[in-house]
């Protein structure tokens, strides 16, 4: 019940709050609207260097050029444009301890959330996918934990 409680005051406290970014205060909707932007761009460059990839190996490689300077500019033009105004980079320590939670909580909730209703759909191998990926992705959290000591706090 507690736990129930709690979360939808933090996420009121979040809504209202603001962040102070090179001087100015942004809001939260800002930042969230960033973070999404972010992703999307993010994924954008992913997906499109997937289908420079693909593309290639089908023999085109003036559409293969293309995917790949549009994947380029939606990494260096926009994700860090987004990401420089969110504030997303900070000390080593901060960035370790970030991608160890990150990590974690891919972990911990969101593959083994995914494995199970997966499994319950049906989906036998992609519930195998995804619990197989949760492990590695706590493999990943454990080689930034080890890294923490030897990095700057």
């Amino acid at each position: 019940m507690r736990k129930t409680l709690i979360i939808p005051a933090i996420a009121a406290a979040a809504a209202i709050c603001t962040v102070a970014i090179g001087g100015e205060t942004m809001s939260n909707s800002t930042r969230q609207d960033l973070l999404t932007a972010m992703k999307n761009e993010g994924f954008a460059h992913l997906k499109y260097t997937l289908f420079a990839e693909q593309v290639r190996k089908n023999g085109n490689e003036v559409l293969a050029g293309i995917l790949e300077h549009t994947a380029e500019d939606e990494f260096e033009k926009h994700f860090k444009t987004h990401a420089k105004l969110y504030g997303l980079i900070k000390s080593d320590y901060e960035n370790l301890l970030n991608a160890m939670s990150a990590e974690f909580v891919e972990s911990t909730q969101m593959y083994q959330e995914m494995a199970k209703r997966a499994e319950a759909a049906g989906d036998a191998e992609a519930a195998k996918h995804f619990a197989d990926f949760a492990r590695d992705e706590l493999e990943h959290r454990d080689i930034f934990k080890a890294a923490i000591p030897k990095q700057t706090k």
